[in-house]
């Protein structure tokens, strides 16, 4: 059996499925044989003259699905298997294996599948279907006795004990990720999924969400590269989307001729990592080959982390996969407020940008030749403490940018010492509009008050009181939702406008809302309903 012509097979079945076809069809195809795969043709032999018949007459669907599953048309060739076949018959199907016009295949019979079979009829004998998990348990078998490609971990394993690897990109550590209220849980079920990669049944899964630009991927680079310096022997694979389509697509190609298993690197990993998954989602030619492998990955208690823009429930994943991630680790990062901001900033300047400036003028110093490069320097200058939070108070949420937009203002702020003068408020507010959005309108907390009072028919006392009825409470903990959403204040000065509570409370409200938009609509409708409001009054 071709591995490749069966996953082609399959891949069919799986469409046809998907569209609601004739449940006959469908049948037909999971009792049939994929014996080989080529270039321009699927052959596949079936259990009887019958089901030979009938998927004759399908053939054009059948190819259809094909060609899009494959990306270039295929034609599908068919053989009633050997066992059943009377001698005449079998020179008929090798004339349809052998590539035949569709006008010199043999002329079946019409069968009515519903008519009994006459008593006189030879009873034909239907291979039996194996079942799913004797199906895995075989395949699992046959490719521990593959030969070549399954030296390829022995090896891996002999290359990691003479000393650990060096991290992909020693920049992506937890060390130097910043984490604050509104990406810990994500940070600490990153670690913790890292110390336990090589306890199997432990932390199987990780799921990572959040809008773009908040650090997801620097947390899953953080993960394979702690295990490449500190546990080499386990085997890790990481790839985002677009790698994994183009790999997908490239060993659809290549596997058509020797025969190999798909993504044998993806299987044969002992932790697997993906990034922006929400890209695969809608590519109808991987997701299924996807869905398979994240399946097998925690049917088999081995590790997988993803990430993505939005939650599982909101990706279309199949059913079982969503209920798994959501029973597993999963974790919302949030945009980065103030506090968390400034000390993004403030530990870049200090960890990047100066030892950076250093570098460059240590290199300018060793220089003698007096060329151009020996004269150039482009940062590194002073960026005082209140410098640093008023571009904390001007800047986006976008980690990435807001690390070139320090670059900047540290470059900006060198150039004016050169000339014996400071780096100004106005200047930095200057750098940022080319950086952000920030035609935005400033809002204040008084208005998110004012327009949550209104929609939720409470008073201001109640909203920012002590009562405790669930109305009044759940309007609490949006208006203290929206307030941190959108105005540029801290957790404690929030709280310090609902009646002086501390930051912790504020946090409460902050992640109980979070939790309920995971799973009710209506409250995000209405969220986005008092953000509308809120900017018109503003």
């Amino acid at each position: 059996m071709d591995t490749e012509a069966k996953i082609i097979l399959d891949d069919t079945i799986s469409f046809c499925e998907r569209d609601g076809r004739d449940a006959r069809l469908i049948q037909i195809l999971k009792q049939s044989e994929a014996l080989e795969l080529t270039d321009t043709d699927l052959s596949v032999e079936v259990p009887t003259r019958f089901a030979y018949s009938y998927l004759v007459k399908q053939r054009d669907v059948v190819e259809r699905y094909l060609e899009d599953i494959a990306f270039t048309p295929l034609a599908l060739n068919i053989t009633v298997s050997q066992a059943i076949t009377a001698p005449q018959e079998h020179t008929a199907a090798a004339g349809a294996t052998t590539g035949s016009a569709p006008e010199e295949r043999p002329r079946i019979p019409t069968v009515d599948w519903d008519a009994p079979a006459p008593e006189s009829r030879d009873r034909v004998k239907v291979k039996n279907i194996i079942s799913p998990d004797a199906l895995r348990e075989l395949t699992a078998s046959v490719q521990q006795h593959e030969p070549a490609t399954t030296v390829e971990p022995k090896a891996r394993q002999e290359s990691a004990a003479a000393g650990p690897s060096v991290p992909i990109n020693s920049k992506f550590t937890f060390e130097n990720f910043v984490y604050g209220d509104e990406n810990k849980h994500a940070y600490q079920s990153s670690v913790r999924f890292a110390l336990m990669a090589d306890e199997p049944g432990i932390y199987t899964s990780l799921f990572i969400y959040g809008k773009s630009g908040l650090g997801k991927t620097h947390l899953l680079l953080a993960i394979e590269n702690y295990l490449s310096e500190h546990n080499p022997g386990i085997r890790v694979k990481y790839a985002n989307s677009q790698t994994y389509v183009e790999d997908y697509i490239n060993e659809l190609r290549v596997q058509k001729t020797n025969g190999g298993r798909i993504l044998r690197e993806y299987h044969d990993a002992d932790v697997l990592i993906i990034d922006d998954i929400q890209n695969i989602i809608g590519k109808t030619q991987s997701i299924e080959n996807f869905f398979s492998l994240v399946d097998e990955f925690i049917r088999n208690n081995k590790k997988i982390a993803i990430a993505s823009d939005r939650a599982p429930k909101n990706l279309g994943m199949d059913e079982r996969l969503t209920s798994r991630f959501n029973a597993g680790m999963l974790c919302l990062v949030s945009e980065p407020g103030f506090e968390m901001k400034y000390e993004i900033l403030k530990r870049y300047y200090e960890h990047t940008v100066l030892p950076d400036a250093e570098l460059q003028g240590s290199a300018s110093a060793l220089d003698t030749s007096g060329s151009i490069l020996s004269a150039l320097r482009t940062g590194g200058g002073t960026l005082t403490d209140e410098q640093l939070r008023h571009m904390a108070e001007v800047s986006g949420t976008n980690i990435r940018e807001l690390e070139s937009f320090c670059e900047r203002c540290a470059g900006a702020s060198y150039e004016r010492e050169q000339k014996g003068q400071q780096l100004e408020a106005d200047e930095i507010d200057r750098i940022a509009d080319e950086y952000f959005d920030r035609a935005h309108k400033r809002i204040q907390i008084g208005t998110v008050q004012a327009v949550v009072e209104e929609f939720y028919h409470v008073s201001h006392e109640d909203l920012c009181g002590q009562k405790r009825m669930k109305n009044i409470t759940q309007a609490r903990h949006v208006a203290i939702y929206l307030a941190y959403d959108m105005c540029e204040m801290t957790n404690v000065a929030i709280g310090a406008e609902f009646d002086g509570r501390d930051h912790s409370t504020v946090h409460y409200s902050i992640k109980k809302i979070e939790k309920q938009l995971a799973h009710d609509h209506s409250l995000a409708r209405e969220l986005q309903a008092l953000r509308n409001k809120i900017i018109l009054k503003s």
